[in-house]
């Protein structure tokens, strides 16, 4: 499950993801869309046993986000996700 959350005061979008299995909510990735429409969100994670930064990149109706271990300077793309808005 996702919990979506908007600070008017930051104009920040906070993202945070819960697991129905362990009942844990994940520390949040952190952002905003930009004039163009695309979101940037910041998080702090671990992959592989290593603390790593992650940052999603939401632009139009898709969803991709990266790992960046270490000091590293090379995102690596480890999610796509493709939604396609539907009519209410």
């Amino acid at each position: 499950m996702t919990l979506r959350l908007y600070d008017p005061g930051a104009e920040t979008w906070s993202l945070s993801w819960a697991s129905k299995r362990t009942g844990t909510l994940f520390p949040p990735v952190v952002g905003r869309f930009a004039l163009d429409g695309t979101g940037t969100f910041h998080g702090d994670d671990e992959h592989d046993g290593h603390k790593v930064k992650v940052r999603f990149i939401w632009s139009g109706i898709t969803a991709t986000t990266g790992v960046l271990r270490g000091r590293g300077q090379t995102w690596i793309t480890n999610w796509r996700r493709y939604i396609t808005r539907c009519t209410p």
